[in-house]
C-alpha cells in the first residue's frame, strides 16, 4: 500500500517531514474518530511502514533518525548521504530525470589513452 515511491518523489528535509507530520496527523484523527481496536491498530501498523517507506525512499538520515542510525548502526549509506549533504542534489536530479555528473573521463584522446 505505502511504498518507498513517496520517499523518492521528496526533495527537502523539511518537505519530509511535513509528509510525516501529515501521516501522523491522520493516523491520529482516524484513532480518535474510530471507535474499532481493529482500525485503530491497522492505522498504528499503516504509520509505521509509512513513516519506515518514506525514510528508505527519502535515503538520508535527518532529525532524529540520524541519531538512531548512528546508535543502532544501521543505514550507512545513508549516515554518509547526510553527512556529505549532497542528498538533495541527489534527489533533484532524481525527481527530473537528470543525469549525474560524470565521475570519469571516457575521453579516448586525453593523454592516458594509448591509441
Amino acid at each position: 500500500m505505502l511504498d518507498d515511491g513517496w520517499g523518492k518523489r521528496i526533495v527537502t528535509a523539511k518537505a519530509y517531514w511535513l509528509c510525516n507530520l501529515g501521516m501522523l496527523a491522520c493516523s491520529v484523527l482516524l484513532v480518535s474518530l474510530v471507535p474499532l481496536p481493529l482500525v485503530q491498530v491497522g492505522a498504528m501498523g499503516v504509520l509505521a511502514g509509512g513513516i519506515a517507506g518514506l525514510k528508505m525512499g527519502f535515503g538520508e538520515s535527518t532529525g532524529p533518525w540520524k541519531w538512531l542510525d548512528s546508535f543502532m548502526n544501521v543505514n550507512r549509506h545513508q549516515r554518509k548521504v547526510a553527512e556529505k549533504g549532497t542528498g538533495e542534489a541527489y534527489r533533484r536530479r532524481r525527481k527530473t530525470g537528470e543525469a549525474g555528473p560524470d565521475l570519469i573521463s571516457v575521453d579516448k584522446k586525453g593523454p592516458s589513452s594509448r591509441s
